[in-house]
This record gives structure tokens, C-alpha cells and sequence, in this order.
């Protein structure tokens, strides 16, 4: 009888044990359900191949914007010195010549834009007779011999290897004041300023490049041309002004800039010798002539020289009676041409030695045909970006 007390009690125990465990995990079950990874948080989560591809895309576009572009520039400052005693005689004397020119061009597949420029500052010092109060003293003078700057931007569209449509935006002037001579450096004798004269041309057509290295010539034929004179200087307008002058580089007096509308024609030639560069010549010729404002002044310009002719008549004694009646200054444009020449000889790394010419003919300007020339040697170093 006991071990069957004893066995029933041992049953309720057991039962009522297991209902206590069923009942924990019952219990516990809202929050394993709570406990879950949601699929769009992992996805908001960048893992590593994310990265690596962010990083490969930057290597990629700056391998683009390296092919696509090229840049070079050329630092040149050269110079000579000579010296002497009295015994020996002469006069010293110091030059100094320093120019820095640049080239970028932009390709994407069929389309470029080609951008070049050149900036030369040239001084010298020479030992002159200056007046001092009441005394002549001899003293080295500095004066600025060589002063200016250009920049050219030519964008294009290749039609096939040969040719393409382009259009020119050039721009050229000096970067500081001329005066007439070492002797004479005052506001009274200003000859040029910055952007006093300044030449503007803008131009569409065609460029033919032979495409040969052994003989690489470009030419630009632009039927369609404005080329403009800018003079922004009060100082040079109110000298000019006082001396009587009714224009000046070819601008009314009363005005400070004047285009025309022509045609132009651009020819540049570039080479290199040697496995080294050791020799290059390069050579450019720029043409302009005004045809379309002749045509279109045609009778104020006709009207303008029969006052001339009338005026000089009437001076003469020729014609009797009272003076003929003024006409407005229209003249006609002439053919302008502009020659640059350069050539350099690398002797070492860092050594060049350089050769400059150019030569300019423009009738607004003066009816002489002006030429320079310099011959330097000394240092050049040059930039490229790839």
C-alpha cells in the first residue's frame, strides 16, 4: 500500500514539473520572437567590393581627364653681360630676357580645343648721359626693350583626318607702360600701356593639317572674321588728345575700341629634331584683310578722300570760294600681316640657346613695316604632363 502512495505521489510530481517547463517556454516566446535580422538593413550595410569599386572608378576618370588633356610649358630666362674699364673703353651693359609659352589640348573623340599662349618681358641696362638739377650725370638706365603677350583658343570638329570645322579667339597686347626712349620715361612721353593698344580676332571656318610629322603644317582659312582694336588707357587718350590727334592705332579719338569684319588665314608650321629634341623650329603666319567693311563703307570712305582731295585744292589756291564741307574719317582697311619665327637649340638639360623674329605690317598702325629680332642663350626648363 505504501509503495503505491508512493508511486502516485512521484507521478504528480513528474507532471507537474513538465507543465512548469512548458509553461517557461510559452512564456518566452513572444521575445525570440522579436529577435530577427531584417534583410533591408543588411543590404543598407556597403561591404568591401563597394569600396574598391568606388576606388577604381576614381583611378578610371583620372586616367580619362590624362588622356584627354595634355598640358606643356616652357620657362626660358636668358641673358648677357659686358664690362670694361675705362682703359678698355665702351659702355657696360646688362639684358635680360624672360618668356614663358604654354600649350593645352583638350580631345574627346572627335572634338579638340587647342590652347596655346606666350608672355616675354625683356629689359636692359645701358650707361646714358642724364641731367640731374643742373649737372649731366652718366648712369646706367633700365628700359624695357621687349613687352608682350598672346593667348589663342582654337576649338574643332574633325569632318575626316584632314579636315575639320573650327573657329579662332585670339587676344594680344603688353603687360606694361613704353615710353619713347631711357632718356625719357614721363607721363608726356607714354607711347603704350596695358591694353593700349590691344588686338581681338575672332574667326570661323576650316583647318587643313597635313597630318605628316615630318612635315607638320596647319593652316586655318576663316571666311568669316572681326578683328578689333581695344585702348583702354585715360593717361595715353588725354596725351594723344592734347597733341591734337583725331585717332590713335587706328580708334577715333572719342572711342576706345573699333572692329571690322573680313577674313583671315592662319598658317603655323612645328617641328622637332633629333631623338632628344635637341632642335626645333616653329613658324606662324597670320593674315587679316577688312573686305567686309570696305564693302559696307564703301560710299562713306568714297565721300571721305573726295573731302580730301577737295580740302587740299581749296589749300592750294586752286578753288575759289569758301571750304569744302567736312566729311567723317572713313578710311579703307589694308591687308595686315603678322610673321613669328622661333627657334631653339637644346645644348644641355637645362640649356638652351634661342632665336626670335617677327615681323608686322599694320597700315592703322603705321605705314613702315616693323621687325624685331632677339639671339639669347641661357636657361629653359619645360613642363609636361604626360
Amino acid at each position: 500500500m505504501k509503495r503505491f502512495i508512493l508511486l502516485i505521489l512521484s507521478l504528480v510530481v513528474a507532471t507537474s514539473t513538465a507543465w512548469a517547463q512548458f509553461s517557461l517556454e510559452e512564456k518566452h516566446k513572444s521575445m525570440l520572437d522579436e529577435i530577427k535580422f531584417s534583410d533591408s538593413k543588411m543590404k543598407s550595410i556597403k561591404t568591401a567590393t563597394d569600396y574598391e569599386s568606388e576606388a577604381r572608378d576614381r583611378l578610371e576618370r583620372k586616367r580619362i581627364r590624362k588622356e584627354r588633356n595634355f598640358l606643356q610649358m616652357v620657362y626660358n630666362l636668358q641673358g648677357s653681360m659686358w664690362t670694361a674699364n675705362k682703359a678698355w673703353g665702351g659702355d657696360n651693359s646688362i639684358s635680360l630676357l624672360a618668356w614663358i609659352n604654354f600649350t593645352h589640348r583638350y580631345t574627346k573623340g572627335v572634338f579638340s580645343v587647342n590652347t596655346t599662349g606666350e608672355v616675354r618681358m625683356g629689359y636692359n641696362n645701358v650707361r646714358v648721359d642724364v641731367k640731374e638739377e643742373e649737372e649731366t650725370v652718366r648712369k646706367g638706365v633700365w628700359f624695357k626693350n621687349v613687352d608682350q603677350w598672346w593667348i589663342q583658343t582654337v576649338p574643332s570638329r574633325k569632318i575626316n583626318d584632314r579636315w575639320a570645322y573650327s573657329a579662332t579667339a585670339r587676344m594680344s597686347s603688353q603687360l606694361t607702360r613704353s615710353y619713347q626712349s631711357r632718356t625719357a620715361q614721363e607721363d608726356a612721353n607714354l607711347t603704350t600701356a596695358f591694353l593700349a593698344p590691344a588686338n581681338v580676332s575672332l574667326s570661323v571656318g576650316f583647318t587643313y593639317n597635313t597630318g605628316k610629322p615630318k612635315f607638320p603644317v596647319t593652316i586655318s582659312l576663316n571666311a568669316l572674321s572681326t578683328n578689333g582694336t581695344l585702348v583702354f588707357n585715360d593717361d595715353l587718350k588725354e596725351l594723344y588728345e592734347s597733341r591734337g590727334a583725331t585717332s590713335y592705332f587706328g580708334v577715333d579719338i572719342d572711342k576706345h575700341a573699333t572692329f571690322s569684319g573680313g577674313s583671315q588665314i592662319n598658317i603655323n608650321f612645328n617641328r622637332t629634331w633629333g631623338k632628344k629634341g635637341w632642335f626645333n623650329y616653329r613658324t606662324e603666319i597670320i593674315s587679316y584683310y577688312g573686305w567686309i567693311t570696305n564693302v559696307m563703307r564703301h560710299s562713306k570712305i568714297r565721300d571721305y578722300y573726295d573731302y580730301l582731295s577737295a580740302q587740299r585744292e581749296w589749300e592750294a589756291g586752286g578753288k575759289v570760294g569758301d571750304a569744302p564741307k567736312a566729311a567723317p574719317r572713313h578710311v579703307e582697311l589694308h591687308p595686315t600681316v603678322g610673321w613669328k619665327n622661333w627657334i631653339n637649340i637644346k645644348i644641355a638639360k637645362y640649356i638652351t640657346s634661342s632665336f626670335y623674329y617677327e615681323l608686322q605690317y599694320d597700315k592703322a598702325r603705321t605705314d613702315k613695316v616693323r621687325m624685331q629680332s632677339t639671339l639669347t642663350f641661357g636657361l629653359s626648363y619645360t613642363f609636361k604632363n604626360k
